[in-house]
């Protein structure tokens, strides 16, 4: 008689059963508001239709979101954490170059294009009485001087000579970056399906802002060997 050797599973402690059954409860419910945001606009997010497409009273999901407020600050807060991640991927995937001012961009506009309502929420439209928590707002601020610091490393490679402050200079790229998000995703209902007529002009923006920005050494063609500036 061959004995079962095949290991069972411990059942898992009651706390900690109660514990990923209300994370599991709580994902659900936030994409179910999602799916709200993305269909009918981000301001359109209401509870009662949330409660209705889990099956739940709205008494019970108010035990995880009392007021819609809570529930917009939370899916807020997944905004950030994931553009802040994008953000991390281009300054940790490239060298203080230009390649990583690319990224910067194409990194936003993925995360824009793949989550529209987080975005917009985010970062697109002010939404009637929220206001992002602090702990919110100081992630914001994080957010901002993580970019700082990691376009402010291309600067002091001597990649990319603004001649303005740093700040300032970010600010512009901000700017720019955020104008070709405002264009690809706004459009989205006047142009073809996933078209990428404003989100393939992010290396002409790069262009131009390398040729006014790239220091001037960089950009002067090299003389041939054995003559001087004015080549004779």
């Amino acid at each position: 008689m061959e004995l079962d050797t095949r290991e069972t599973s411990k059942p898992l402690p009651a706390m900690e059963r109660r514990r990923r059954i209300r994370q599991e409860t709580i994902a659900s419910i936030l994409a179910a508001a999602r799916a709200i945001m993305r269909d009918q606009g981000v301001p359109a997010l209401n509870l009662h239709e949330v409660a209705r497409r889990m099956g739940m009273r709205p008494q019970s999901l108010a035990e995880y979101f009392p007021t819609k407020s809570a529930m917009y600050d939370t899916l807020f807060g997944m905004a950030i954490q994931l553009m802040r991640e994008g953000d991390d991927r281009a300054f940790t995937g490239h060298g203080p170059d230009w390649g990583r001012v690319q990224a910067w961009f194409e990194n936003r506009l993925a995360f824009a294009e793949e989550h529209p309502e987080l975005y917009h929420l985010a970062l697109a439209m002010p939404i009637p009485d929220f206001v992002p928590s602090e702990g919110n707002k100081q992630a914001v601020r994080a957010l901002l001087e993580g970019a700082r610091r990691g376009l402010a490393e291309v600067i002091e490679a001597g990649v990319m000579e603004p001649s303005m402050p740093t700040e300032r200079a970010v600010d512009i790229l901000l700017t720019a970056r955020r104008g070709i998000i405002a264009e690809q995703i706004g459009k989205e209902p006047v142009v073809p399906e996933r078209s990428a007529r404003f989100g393939s002009l992010i290396p002409d923006v790069i262009a131009v802002y390398r040729a006014a920005w790239e220091p001037r050494a960089a950009q002067r063609p090299a003389v041939p060997d054995g003559q001087g500036e004015s080549g004779a």
